[in-house]
């Protein structure tokens, strides 16, 4: 069986610089453990830098790691979940990334 990682990385503030709340993340957790059965978060923030129309932002980020077989369905509910997630976290866009993975 063919698996895939999907990596999302969650921002803790908005664009205007506002704290996200707690909720925001424990209802993107609870969504994709009721859609997939399991998720990995890491504790540690993750920074970034990038430019959007001449204005520069700093972020720090969560991750959250759902693995997954492979198939056309969980590739369709993750392009859908990015534009919920880029609401939700009132973002230009959200960073979310897949690739594929051999579970030993």
């Amino acid at each position: 069986m063919s698996r895939r990682r999907y990596e999302i990385l969650l921002p803790t503030r908005y664009n205007d610089g506002a704290p996200v709340e707690p909720a925001k993340f424990y209802q993107t957790q609870e969504e994709l453990v009721a859609a997939f059965g399991a998720l990995t978060t890491s504790p540690e923030l993750l920074r970034g830098v990038w430019m959007h129309e001449g204005q520069r932002f700093e972020d720090e980020h969560l991750r959250l790691v759902v693995d997954v077989e492979m198939t056309a369905e969980t590739r369709d509910f993750f392009r859908r979940f990015k534009d919920t997630l880029k609401t939700r976290f009132r973002q230009f866009d959200i960073w979310l990334v897949s690739y594929e993975i051999e579970v030993v």
